[in-house]
């Protein structure tokens, strides 16, 4: 998994990643439902279903290869 996340964070920007940053800390504070609807609206049901130490884990290992 790190090197997964390693390749991704690799490919982008410092703009495309800080984005994503925020957007996993804004996915970390939504509650169980506001994670269903914002998946609904973006396309992505599979967010309602992870639960917040998914995305707080992924913030983390973004943080530990940008660091």
């Amino acid at each position: 998994m790190d090197k997964l996340m390693f390749n991704l964070v690799c490919e982008i920007d410092i703009d495309q990643a800080v984005e994503m940053l925020r957007e996993l800390r804004e996915l970390s504070e939504m509650s169980e439902s506001e994670r269903e609807i914002y998946g609904l609206l973006e396309g992505d049901e599979l967010i309602g279903l992870m639960p917040t130490e998914a995305f707080v884990q992924s913030k983390e290992e973004i943080l530990s290869v940008l660091n």
